[in-house]
């Protein structure tokens, strides 16, 4: 099979590897590199990309492409969306000197395939020829799960905001010639009549750098992820607020370490003398292997967390909701399953009681990962899409 020329949009340069997406295209980056030719274009909202992270991610491509997003225009973008209503993080990515840009290098290339990951990017490749979407997941359901969480006097403008993405999803369906996504769950929220077309590419995790490691236990719970993301905030405080008080009424006090980028006000305030904020660090395995069970209480998210597979595949007995499992598909020897703070609690109480049950969870789920969501397996699911 001869290689083929993909030009990737995205919406944030994929490193360093903070957040979900940029975890995900990293990942695809560099695996389809091995078959093919990437020519890489990332809008970029925020500072100007280091020379570190362009040279983490330059071995891979033949091309990369920077292009940057003022504050002006993502501001005048968002009020446009908003009046012509189309989603708020649609308009925020969108620019016509971009998009102006972005077409006068896919003209140079001519990639046989552009690939945009997420409806962020859909407007730049939506009119090209032979073009892919990765949804990931199902925005609109994330905005619609996250409407009671916000307060009542703007509910109604997110309620709007959930039906226009909603809308925008099923328009943008017929402009792309494949479509994928990374659960069955959400490509089932996706309203299209033909959206069992649409593949699904799981999220992996690096088996190699994520595994057991032999390290003094500090903590007795703990979390990791964009500490700035909403469900993530809203999974931290119930850990602290709801979770953590049970155990110490039955059990007893318990230590608490919260790790992952950009900690919110919220998140900094629960700083205290059993509870731990450790905000950005250069090794994340640190923070899970110093913890005896991870906490996942995901009750608005959507996708595949990333989280759970990097914590079972480093042995870690975790907790998370059915909601969470969904998407994961474990069975009861590799995750449990707790859905109020009392399930929770007592879950967490039964594993750190007995070590003989957190053995099986870090024997089990060591192995499900490996044999199911290694990057590999679906870095070969993606590359059968494209040839």
């Amino acid at each position: 099979m001869k290689k083929q020329k993909i030009a990737i949009i995205t919406s944030r340069f994929p490193y360093p590897l903070d957040k979900g997406d940029k975890l995900r295209i990293y990942y695809q980056i560099k695996y389809l590199s091995k078959r093919h030719e990437i020519y890489l274009i990332s809008l970029n909202t925020e500072k100007k990309i280091n020379l570190k992270s362009i040279s983490a991610i330059q071995k891979y491509c033949v091309e990369i492409h920077i292009i940057q997003i003022g504050f002006i225009t993502k501001l005048l973008n968002l009020i446009k969306a908003f009046l012509v209503q189309k989603p708020l993080q649609v308009g925020y990515f969108y620019s016509k000197r971009a998009h102006k840009k972005i077409k006068k290098i896919i003209s140079k290339i001519r990639p046989d395939w552009c690939y945009s990951q997420l409806i962020r990017t859909s407007e730049y490749t939506r009119h090209e020829e032979n073009n892919i979407i990765d949804y990931m997941d199902a925005l609109s359901k994330g905005i619609d799960r996250r409407i009671s969480t916000f307060p009542k006097i703007i509910q109604n403008i997110i309620k709007r905001e959930y039906q226009i993405t909603q809308k925008y999803e099923n328009d943008i369906f017929s402009d792309f010639k494949k479509h994928i996504i990374i659960t069955a769950n959400d490509r089932n929220h996706i309203n299209h009549p033909e959206k069992k077309n649409i593949y699904i590419v799981e999220n992996g995790v690096d088996t190699d750098y994520f595994k057991p490691l032999n390290k003094k236990k500090d903590y007795d719970l703990i979390f990791v992820g964009n500490m700035s993301y909403p469900p993530n905030i809203q999974a931290a405080l119930y850990i602290c607020n709801k979770i953590a008080p049970i155990i110490e009424n039955k059990y007893k006090k318990c230590k608490i370490l919260i790790g992952g980028t950009n900690p919110h006000k919220k998140i900094q305030k629960l700083h205290g003398d059993n509870i731990t904020i450790s905000g950005w660090t250069k090794d994340i395995r640190e923070i899970y292997a110093s913890g005896k069970v991870f906490v996942a209480p995901m009750f608005i998210g959507t996708g595949l967390q990333n989280k759970l597979l990097e914590a079972m595949a480093m042995g870690i007995p975790c907790v998370t909701t059915k909601l969470a499992n969904q998407a994961l598909l474990a069975n009861p020897s590799q995750i449990t399953i707790a859905n109020n703070e009392i399930e929770f609690a007592n879950a967490c109480i039964q594993i750190l009681k007995n070590n003989q049950k957190a053995n099986m969870f870090t024997k089990e789920a060591f192995k499900f990962i490996r044999e199911k969501y290694s990057w590999e397996i679906m870095d070969n699911k993606l590359n059968a899409i494209f040839e």
